[in-house]
């Protein structure tokens, strides 16, 4: 259940007093909340009084995941792809049987193409080809998103995209599905731009460009390869979004079903 404007407040107020001034122990004298945030508002009166104290609100640093976070991998529509897969296909040099291709035009939609090209051992004719294919690619209709997409403008404070694919593509999609200006910035981890730098690499920028503590960094998506490991060699807060088909797994520190479930746990911790 998300909170009210009134009890956001005060809980904001009580974590930046607890963080700030470890004054934990003066809730321990209030009957009430409503007690405790008044000696509190008190406190900080008289502290800003003769300390020239500047106070800042807690806001939080979230990094987001684009594909099967914000949006289905293959909300784009699955036609676009079937170019590719003739190309793939017919290629007599790939040894992929029935099933393989099955799982391959799957995978398609929620793995990066490096992984691809390496898990099924694509020729390099298939290799060059999806490259190619790929770096061209640029969606100009509008995508739709999850029922909750639009509550990534809900959440307060730093807000960052880290997105696996190639640019151009990736971009285009984070535009036609409108939430760019949500962000105050975005990262591309393109297999197109070799060498692969993986995501705990930009990860690690934006938390020195923050002066952000690792530990206080939120990560979200839903690949366990991907973000939540490279939050977790980072020591960050990773939360799997299990969206369909999603598996859940044991390594990310939260799970949530919903980016309201995600905004209502940022609330509150």
């Amino acid at each position: 259940m998300a909170l009210t404007a009134p009890k956001k407040r005060k809980l904001v107020l009580i974590r930046l007093v607890f963080r700030v001034f470890d004054v934990i122990p003066l809730c321990d004298k209030c009957a009430t909340m409503q007690v405790a945030l008044s000696e509190i508002e008190t406190f900080m009166c008289d502290y800003g009084a003769h300390h020239s104290l500047v106070i800042y609100p807690y806001m939080p640093l979230i990094i987001f995941d684009f594909d099967n976070c914000l949006a289905p991998g293959n909300s784009v529509g699955e036609d676009i792809l079937l170019p590719l897969f003739d190309v793939i296909e017919s290629d007599k040099s790939n040894d992929l049987t029935p099933s393989m291709r099955q799982e391959m035009r799957l995978d398609f939609w929620r793995k990066p193409l490096d992984y691809i090209v390496e898990k099924y051992k694509f020729s390099e004719h298939s290799k060059s080809a999806s490259y190619a294919y790929f770096s061209q690619l640029n969606i100009a209709h509008p995508i739709e998103g999850y029922e909750d997409t639009h509550l990534v403008n809900a959440f307060e404070g730093v807000k960052l995209l880290v997105t696996s694919g190639f640019q151009k593509f990736q971009h285009s999609k984070i535009r036609q599905l409108g939430v760019e200006d949500a962000f105050e910035d975005i990262y591309y981890d393109d297999p197109g731009n070799p060498p692969r730098k993986g995501k705990a690499f930009y990860f690690d920028i934006i938390a020195k460009k923050y002066n952000t503590a690792s530990s206080e960094v939120w990560v979200i998506g839903d690949s366990e390869e991907s973000e939540i490991s490279a939050g977790n060699s980072l020591g960050m807060k990773t939360v799997q979004i299990l969206r369909p088909g999603v598996k859940k797994s044991p390594k990310a520190q939260f799970h949530v079903s919903s980016l309201q479930e995600f905004l209502s746990l940022v609330q509150m911790s």
